[in-house]
C-alpha cells in the first residue's frame, strides 16, 4: 500500500514503513482528532442556530416595537428585571462560550 501519511512536524511518512503498533497509534490520534472536529462543529452548529433564532426574535419584535412597553431582561437563568428596549434595531447577542455579537 503506497498510502502516505502526515507526523505532526508536517513530514510525510510511507505508511507501509510503520509497524502495528505505529499503525495503531496513528489510528487513535485520528480518531481523537476526528472527535475533536466533530464536537467543534456541532458546538458551532448550536452557536450558528441560537444566533439565527435571536435575529428572528429580534426581527419579529422590531416589525412590533413599541418602547413604551416593557420587557423582561434576564441576568441570570432564573431572575429577570423590566426594561424597555431603546433601540431594536441595535441589540447584543450571546453566541455562546462569552462572545457577544451586536446586530
Amino acid at each position: 500500500m503506497a498510502s502516505q501519511g502526515r507526523q505532526q512536524g508536517g513530514e510525510q511518512i510511507s505508511l507501509d514503513t510503520l509497524t502495528a503498533p505505529q499503525l495503531s497509534a496513528v489510528k487513535k490520534q485520528l480518531d481523537e482528532e476526528v472527535e475533536h472536529l466533530s464536537q467543534s462543529y456541532a458546538q458551532l452548529a448550536a452557536a450558528q442556530s441560537k444566533f439565527k433564532e435571536c435575529l428572528r426574535v429580534v426581527k419579529s419584535g422590531s416589525e412590533t416595537f413599541d418602547d413604551t412597553k416593557p420587557i423582561l431582561i434576564p441576568l441570570t437563568n432564573s431572575l429577570y428585571v423590566k426594561g424597555r428596549m431603546a433601540d431594536p434595531d441595535k441589540v447584543i447577542v450571546d453566541v455562546g462560550t462569552g462572545f457577544y455579537v451586536e446586530k
